[in-house]
């Protein structure tokens, strides 16, 4: 599985730009000890523009996510979007090679070849993915939850549990007397 962006045309005219629209299936993955499944491709839609010594693509990533709610632990599913930014500076262009030993200092710069008609962005859209990944999901902002006495979902049973919302350790609070 790798998203390939052609640079075949783009690349060969400084000011130049193109508009690539990719999908692609990706496989399942773990965050948070969570594995995380694709409802739909992973659909990129990106303009390359020739900047001179590198291309630059903006765009967008758009799929859908099997999530588990953080409340009621049922599972749903997640639009997500994320903005795409990525750099390619031309290897050919680079005369000395202090410069590139300098560029490697430099974390995430990607290059390309004259010869090259494509780049592989894959790396790119799963930082996307998971910089924009919610450290918390939820079915709905107004997720009630389980109950913590019956372990009921609360978004579809009304339980009778009394719930008690004071903190044991407080209790000797009550008794304090000020001055």
């Amino acid at each position: 599985m790798a998203m390939r962006v052609y640079i075949g045309d783009v690349k060969k005219e400084v000011g130049r730009t193109a508009r690539e629209i990719l999908e692609e299936t990706f496989d399942p993955f773990s965050v948070f000890g969570e594995k995380v499944a694709f409802s739909s491709p992973v659909k990129v839609n990106v303009v390359l523009t020739n900047c001179g010594s590198e291309l630059l693509g903006e765009g967008k990533v758009q799929t859908e996510l099997v999530l588990t709610c953080s409340r009621c632990l049922e599972p749903f599913v997640l639009s997500f979007e994320g903005a795409l930014r990525f750099e390619f500076r031309n290897l050919d262009l680079i005369v000395r090679p202090s410069d590139v030993e300098a560029e490697a200092e430099e974390e995430g710069v990607r290059y390309f070849r004259d010869d090259d008609t494509s780049v592989d962005i894959t790396r790119e859209v799963w930082e996307v993915i998971f910089m924009n990944f919610p450290m918390k999901p939820l079915c709905d902002a107004a997720c009630l939850g389980l109950c913590p006495s019956c372990g009921g979902n609360r978004n579809r049973v009304l339980c009778r549990c009394r719930v008690d919302t004071e903190d044991p350790r407080f209790q000797v609070l009550k008794k304090w007397k000020s001055g």
